[in-house]
């Protein structure tokens, strides 16, 4: 199971530590976008990583996604490490 998996997300969902990090990366996001995007930024990656790169990180970043998607972003996701386990 990975982080977009419903009971890792729920047991994730479930830490105040969790939440605050989602909270405090997405405030810093919220502060610089504005700025980049005044200044003809065409793209920012961020990356989020994790001791196994398949629960917390993949829960977070799909959070952040989720979050400015819904504030009208353009958003893509990738998770390196799942799609290292297809091939």
């Amino acid at each position: 199971m990975t982080g977009l998996d419903k009971p890792v997300a729920a047991f994730l969902d479930r830490h105040t530590e969790v939440h605050n990090f989602i909270y405090q990366t997405r405030s810093y996001l919220e502060l610089w976008l504005p700025m980049l995007e005044t200044n003809n930024r065409s793209y920012l990656t961020v990356a989020i990583g994790c001791t196994g790169g398949k629960h917390r990180s993949v829960y977070i970043a799909e959070q952040l996604a989720d979050y400015f998607r819904s504030r009208g972003k353009n958003v893509q996701s990738r998770h390196r490490t799942l799609e290292k386990r297809k091939t």
